[in-house]
């Protein structure tokens, strides 16, 4: 479990000195708090402040800060024990709204999403989605990711392979990296959306063991096919309804290509292949219910890639962005901006945080 908690559980219950004076105190469960523990030695160094956490599970916990759990007893008793400089809260949560209504000390909410909690604290947001969508907070990025990407751009080259397709005015819809079972919901999801204009589905399994298996078992669908592999250089036909892709290369590079991008391997909660570099070119993404991935799962909470909780649900997503262009450009437009705020996401707020600790009433 590591240290020992700061206090006992009876100690709550004793008068007495703070136990741990003008702490900043992390309100989180052991899981979340062990995911920000990047963020949080990075906001003790910056501060040159205590931090310690009250936890709200009994869940272990091995990170380096002093930590505490919340008792069971009224949030302004464990407040008055505390008298925390501020609460930092990573979670939202009945107990947390509780604790945070009742302060007498600053609140800053991580990764807000609510608009209730915009009358509980700070509220700090991962993008500008999820500010325009509770209504206000200041936009931070997500800073629990340590992560920067760069963004792809396309290669003029293979894209251009689609100019007969993109001239008779048809979509390009592309499941890339799938697994077993991806194809299945792929195909259902392109034959639902064939109205009108029609479109082309782009499809890459990940293990190149399948490739063949795949490709057969699609002949059932009775729907013109072109296999990369066998058309390496020329233009893709626009009556080809679907492309299927057999080369690593072939793969990156058709995200850039595509309207809508659904992520491969997010279907299913079994493990799921690294994720293509190419992914990250701002082309819409929309998401499984299972995006194990963290930057995929932090890119649907702050409501930059849309999801859906079956496949279903998955289909109308895509059915919506294929049927509204302009739609499609604000996905991308947040979705770009999303991945250019997270570069610096982590430094972004402890900066900000710097001047909460400063002089918390300054800050709108």
């Amino acid at each position: 479990m590591g240290p020992a908690p700061l206090m006992s559980s009876a100690q709550w219950y004793w008068p007495g000195r703070p136990p741990l004076p003008d702490a900043h105190f992390v309100v989180a469960t052991a899981e979340a708090a062990a995911q920000a523990t990047a963020l949080l030695v990075a906001l003790k160094e910056a501060t040159a402040k205590p931090f310690a956490l009250l936890l709200l599970d009994e869940g272990p916990y091995h990170g380096p800060l002093p930590w505490l759990r919340l008792p069971g007893l009224r949030p302004r008793r464990v407040l008055a024990r505390l008298k925390a400089r501020s609460l930092l809260c990573l979670v939202d949560g009945e107990r947390v709204r509780a604790l945070a209504a009742a302060a007498n000390c600053p609140v800053v909410w991580v990764n807000g999403r609510s608009r209730d909690l915009l009358t509980l604290g700070q509220v700090c947001v991962a993008s500008r989605a999820v500010a325009d969508h509770i209504g206000g907070g200041t936009v931070t990025g997500d800073p629990l990711v340590t992560w920067s990407p760069s963004v792809t751009t396309a290669d003029a080259g293979f894209c251009g392979r689609f100019a007969a397709v993109r001239t008779a005015g048809r979509f390009i819809l592309y499941f890339g990296n799938t697994v077993a079972g991806d194809e299945t919901v792929a195909y259902q999801t392109f034959l639902g959306v064939r109205a009108g204009a029609g479109g082309l589905l782009a499809l890459a399994p990940h293990d190149p063991t399948r490739h063949e298996g795949v490709y057969r078992d699609a002949i059932k669908y009775h729907l013109q096919t072109v296999r990369q592999t066998r058309l390496m250089t020329s233009e893709v036909p626009a009556k080809t309804r679907v492309y299927y892709i057999e080369s690593p290369a072939a793969r990156q590079a058709m995200y850039a290509c595509a309207d809508v991008i659904v992520v491969g391997g997010t279907f299913t909660d079994t493990p799921a292949p690294p994720l293509d570099e190419g992914i990250w070119c701002g082309t819409p993404l929309v998401l499984g219910p299972y995006p194990k991935d963290a930057r995929l799962a932090a890119a649907q909470a702050a409501l930059v890639a849309a999801t859906g909780p079956t496949a279903e649900a998955v289909a109308a997503e895509v059915q919506a962005l294929l049927a509204d262009p302009d739609l499609r450009a604000r996905r991308s437009q947040a979705w770009r901006e999303w991945l250019t705020l997270q570069g610096t996401a982590q430094a972004r707020f402890v900066t900000w945080f710097q001047r909460f600790d400063a002089s918390p009433t300054a800050l709108p």
